[in-house]
């Protein structure tokens, strides 16, 4: 398991980002809108640094996005399902694997109610169908 990012919940996507770059020098890496949540997010780095601040908006009433400062804590791992199932055994989960893009997800909650996100990258269609096949 790797760390990857730290998310933030923010109430103006827009307000925030220009904070970030313009007061503390960060550069926008991408903006988008996220079809699953109907929320959007960006992604921020500062130059020579690895780590990556992701600022997440989310519209009223959508119950898995945080209330206000941190979001969501961000882990890669290589196989989504094992770790998803031995963690649920000793942590609450809080939302069972789904595919977002290129990514398969999964939440659970720290003994605190932090969220983290565990994250399999996902070959392409193309090489997860052959894979299946062999």
């Amino acid at each position: 398991m790797k760390f990857i990012y730290t998310g933030i919940h923010v109430a103006d996507l827009e307000r925030a980002i220009r904070f970030y770059t313009a007061e503390l020098g960060m550069q926008l890496l991408f903006k988008t809108e996220i079809k699953e949540t109907g929320g959007k997010v960006a992604w921020l780095k500062t130059k020579g640094s690895s780590q990556i601040l992701e600022l997440n908006w989310y519209p009223e009433g959508y119950a898995q996005g945080g209330s206000s400062g941190l979001d969501h804590l961000a882990f890669q791992v290589d196989d989504l399902n094992r770790t998803y199932a031995g963690l649920t055994k000793r942590q609450r989960g809080a939302m069972a694997p789904f595919e977002e893009g290129s990514w398969r997800l999964a939440y659970i909650k720290d003994p605190d109610g932090n969220w983290i996100e565990l994250g399999e990258k996902m070959r392409p269609a193309k090489t997860r169908k052959n894979a299946r096949s062999t």
